[in-house]
């Protein structure tokens, strides 16, 4: 299922195996991938690092925040599994 709204977003991740410490919903989590509520209503995705936001991307629909974050996570998930197998 696709999710689209954060709410949705978060129900499904904790229902995978992806470590917590890997992400975070709502709010800047470093060295993490993040998806929060920009002040003027928009989404951002992005990566936390050192207090800085790396790869960020804005977007005006929550729907297509939370898609785009579900695909970072997919990638990094599949990155640490193939290193895993080397």
């Amino acid at each position: 299922m696709i999710p689209k709204t954060v709410s949705e977003l978060q129900y499904q991740i904790a229902q995978t195996r992806i470590s917590p410490a890997s992400y975070s919903i709502g709010e800047f989590g470093d060295d993490r991938s993040c998806i929060v509520q920009a002040p003027d209503g928009d989404w951002e995705t992005f990566n936390g690092e050192r207090g800085k936001k790396l790869d960020l991307r804005r977007w005006d629909d929550e729907g297509d925040a939370c898609v785009f974050f579900v695909g970072t996570l997919w990638a990094q998930t599949m990155q640490l599994l193939h290193k895993d197998n080397l």
